[in-house]
């Protein structure tokens, strides 16, 4: 055993020395392993991990830096399925309909018959409004109340225009 002792150690050395050099990163030895499994942010950007229900924030909390316009609200969410008029005749619901043999629960998807009350009601329900068949995303996960409104009120003005 003894006459193997010099040579392991010799290996021992060798491996460590080796693994030393062979590693990534600023340090020779990554120490800060823990760090990887850390959540990151980039700089201005708000936490993406929701706080406990009754915990108390440092700060205020960001106010969206969205667009407060009902109008561009609209055209980035809404105007795809329903339309630039409202009418349910949009790009990709007519794909759905066409390639994929997808029936509204509504249809057409007509959004300016319905009055503010409703659109609200639609849109910030967490759950799928129209059923499993409905292909419409909850809207309250991600919206505003107050981008929600500006929605509502938009689509109010769409015919008038």
């Amino acid at each position: 055993m003894n006459k193997l002792k010099g040579p392991l150690t010799g290996l021992a050395i060798l491996a460590g020395l080796l693994a030393v050099g062979c590693t990534q990163g600023s340090y020779p030895v990554d120490i800060f392993y823990e760090m990887h499994y850390q959540q990151s942010y980039k700089a201005g950007e708000p936490p993406r991990l929701s706080a406990p229900a009754d915990s108390v924030a440092w700060f205020p909390p960001p106010e969206s830096t969205a667009f407060q316009s009902g109008q561009h609200l609209y055209a980035v969410n809404c105007s795809m399925c329903h339309g630039a008029g409202g009418q349910g005749d949009g790009a990709v619901v007519e794909t759905l309909k066409e390639k994929y043999g997808y029936k509204p629960v509504v249809d057409p998807p007509i959004v300016t018959d319905n009055p503010v009350d409703n659109i609200v009601l639609i849109l910030s329900s967490e759950n799928r409004f129209f059923g499993p068949d409905s292909v419409m995303p909850p809207f309250g996960k991600l919206l505003s109340d107050e981008e929600i409104l500006q929605i509502a009120e938009y689509i109010q003005t769409i015919e008038d225009s």
